[in-house]
């Protein structure tokens, strides 16, 4: 079966989450535009919202979300924030070890489409996806990186493949 003919079997909505990783929007000192972006983005492709939060850049927090939203869920995960390379920047490092896939060529396509708005500054970005299995489900995870434009060039890719994940994340 070819990727068109998967595309077409594939599920047409799904419930998703969004996790912003941020210390200062987590304690409200700034709002959250990147969160609310996706937020009215997906919902506005018509899947359901079943978990939002704003957590600090700690890696526990990070985790206790995730298990939240698969716990209400999600079907599809989406991180925004902490994949810059400064010493507070533990998304990565918090998710991928409970990753069963990682799907790297999200986060090559990522970076391939980022080139052409940032250029070189492109490589200090480290999204990624994986697909978590747990109690005979499986989740989606795409880690963003925090800025509204790169969450935009994100959803772009999403909006397109998220759904042909999801069918093959459930076989």
């Amino acid at each position: 079966m070819g990727v068109e003919e998967h595309r077409k079997t594939a599920p047409k909505r799904f419930k998703f989450a969004v996790i912003t990783v941020s210390d200062t929007a987590s304690r409200g000192e700034r709002e959250d535009a990147s969160g609310r972006f996706l937020l009215k983005a997906f919902e506005g492709e018509g899947n359901e919202n079943v978990y939002y939060k704003a957590v600090p850049d700690e890696k526990l927090s990070i985790i206790g979300a995730l298990v939240e939203a698969f716990e209400r869920g999600a079907e599809l995960i989406i991180t925004t924030g902490g994949t810059g390379v400064t010493h507070r920047d533990v998304t990565i490092e918090s998710l991928r070890p409970l990753f069963d896939k990682e799907l790297e060529g999200f986060g090559e396509v990522f970076r391939l489409r980022s080139h052409d708005e940032i250029g070189t500054a492109v490589v200090l970005t480290r999204a990624t996806a994986g697909i978590i299995r747990s109690g005979g489900r499986a989740v989606a995870v795409f880690c963003l990186p925090g800025s509204p434009n790169a969450v935009r060039t994100g959803f772009e890719i999403l909006r397109r493949e998220a759904y042909h994940v999801l069918k093959h994340a459930g076989e």
